[in-house]
């Protein structure tokens, strides 16, 4: 018949615990069970696949004998030797090891001298990277991975430049003695719930540059005892519960250039030394029980400084007039004091109520070098009132973000039509906005988000002729009265080049037909 449906193939896979006593294959390449006759399954291929690799690493396959019985007594009876490093015939330089939940150890001399990176992933029997005891070394039930000692003899020199640990939950330790490559520049430790410290000789690769510790619960301390690397230019630290401190104090650290650490909520200073980091150029500390910074204050360098989250911090260092930005995020018991006036800050972020305050008594006009302003509401919606006085903005000011003031219908502003380099403007998630100040005539671009109750954009007849661009989303009045040819306020915004509402084009000759 015409709409007769042609009956699909049949098809049949075997079942994962399927067995088999029939093979095919050379002696030296058969896995344990076939030899056995104990039937087996689709895994014996991983096998025969791995002393394909042997055998690409090292020219021979690791349980060849004399002769075929040799050859299968030796794959029975014999366990995996590799041979020293020495013997390669090819140039590793990058080695993964991943998902060995019985790894136990990798001896010292078994690891290429080309090896630039090694990942470790998923070994949850790992305990410790590098130890120096023969008797671990030589223990059968030994628990470690031990790389190449630098100065042992018969050994070679080791080349590695980055090193990542992820998801061994039974690391402790990652140095016991000072084994690691003098080369290693790159050290990435992540979600090792077990592990407590760097290294218990208080030492680190001399070379290293950037440090990355994530999700390491028990983690105390970088380094409980000894210095960090002078080479060392960038420290993350991203949710150790149990951090207290990095290092006891910093020494001749100038080529550090960033720190940052978040969500370390028992950290609750910086080390002594953070005024002599004169390469730094960037803090961010997130961190709830962070309560102060140490003597000495900051570095004489331009550097930003971003704190979120700190409820218990109360003020900045003094000496504060070296910063260049500043981001102040849900820190409701901060102030800023007079002390540190920020004459060379060129970018400020603040989303709290205490600290605009703050900017109304020190006066913002007076941070002449002030390019980029955020002010936001808090995380408790907290915001001024109309009543507040209004804040005087600098006339060096160039992009002014405005987000989440909920409760004010006007912008708490003064001569923001006086500033002479404006370019960008953005308002958005103020709920309760109804107006607009004149504009700048140095303003390109203007961006207005999520403000409900708007329908003008400004009280006089027309926007700055140096307007370029806008944006207009989430503004349903504001949207009716901007209309093609129909609205209030399209005769202002009919010669800007750019303009874009709910994220069309109101040129576009098929958003005009649909209109």
């Amino acid at each position: 018949m015409g709409n007769q449906v042609t009956p699909l193939p049949e098809l049949i896979a075997e079942p994962t615990n399927a067995r088999s006593m029939s093979f095919m294959g050379t002696h030296e390449y058969l896995a344990p069970e076939i030899i056995k006759g104990e039937g087996h399954g689709s895994a014996v291929d991983w096998w025969t696949f791995g002393i394909f690799l042997y055998e690409l690493l090292f020219g021979k396959t690791p349980f060849k004998g004399s002769e075929n019985r040799a050859t299968l007594f030796n794959v029975v009876g014999q366990p995996l030797r590799f041979p020293d490093s020495s013997v390669m015939n090819v140039q590793v330089e990058e080695l993964t090891i991943e998902n060995c939940k019985s790894l136990n150890s990798t001896f010292r001399g078994k690891l290429p001298q080309s090896l630039k990176k090694l990942n470790i992933y998923n070994c949850e029997k790992l305990q410790c990277l590098l130890d120096n005891n023969e008797d671990t070394c030589s223990s059968s039930s030994s628990k470690f991975i031990i790389l190449p000692e630098e100065n042992a003899v018969n050994s070679y020199t080791s080349h590695l430049e980055d090193l990542y640990i992820k998801r061994c939950p039974a690391l402790t330790c990652l140095l016991s003695t000072d084994l690691l490559s003098i080369t290693l520049t790159r050290l990435q430790i992540s979600y090792c719930s077990k592990f407590t410290t760097l290294s218990s000789t208080g030492q680190l690769p001399m070379l290293l540059k950037h440090l990355d510790i994530q999700s390491c619960s028990e983690l105390t301390a970088l380094l409980p005892k000894g210095q960090l690397p002078e080479t060392l230019e960038t420290i993350s630290i991203y949710s150790c519960e149990k951090l207290e401190w990095i290092v006891e104090k910093f020494h001749n650290n100038k080529a550090l250039c960033e720190i940052h650490i978040w969500a370390c909520d028992n950290l609750k200073s910086f080390p002594e030394g953070l005024h002599t980091l004169s390469g730094l150029r960037s803090i961010e500390i997130n961190c709830n029980d962070f309560a102060c910074f140490p003597k000495g204050g900051f570095p004489n360098s331009n550097f930003t400084l971003v704190i979120e989250g700190c409820e218990k911090l109360e003020a900045l260092p003094n000496e504060i007039n070296t910063l260049s930005s500043l981001k102040i995020y849900n820190c409701p018991n901060m102030s800023l004091s007079e002390e540190g006036l920020f004459t060379k800050l060129e970018s400020l972020s603040i989303k709290s109520v205490k600290q605009y305050k703050a900017l109304i008594q020190l006066g913002l006009h007076n941070f002449t070098s002030l390019a980029y302003f955020h002010i936001s509401g808090n995380l408790d919606r907290e915001s001024l009132q109309e009543e507040e006085v209004k804040i005087t903005l600098p006339r060096s000011l160039t992009v002014l973000w405005i987000e989440e003031l909920t409760k004010l219908k006007y912008l708490p502003l003064k001569g923001l039509e006086d500033l002479p380099s404006l370019e960008s403007l953005w308002i958005s998630d103020c709920a309760e906005l109804i107006s607009l100040p004149s504009l700048p005539s140095s303003l390109l671009e203007l961006e207005i988000r999520k403000c409900p109750l708007l329908k003008e954009l400004t009280p006089l007849s027309s926007l700055p002729s140096s307007l370029l661009k806008l944006e207009i989303s989430d503004c349903p009045s504001l949207k009716k009265t901007c209309k093609r040819d129909k609205g209030k306020e399209w005769s202002k915004i009919a010669d800007i080049p750019s303009v874009y509402i709910d994220c069309k084009f109101i040129y576009d000759s098929q958003e005009e037909s649909e209109a």
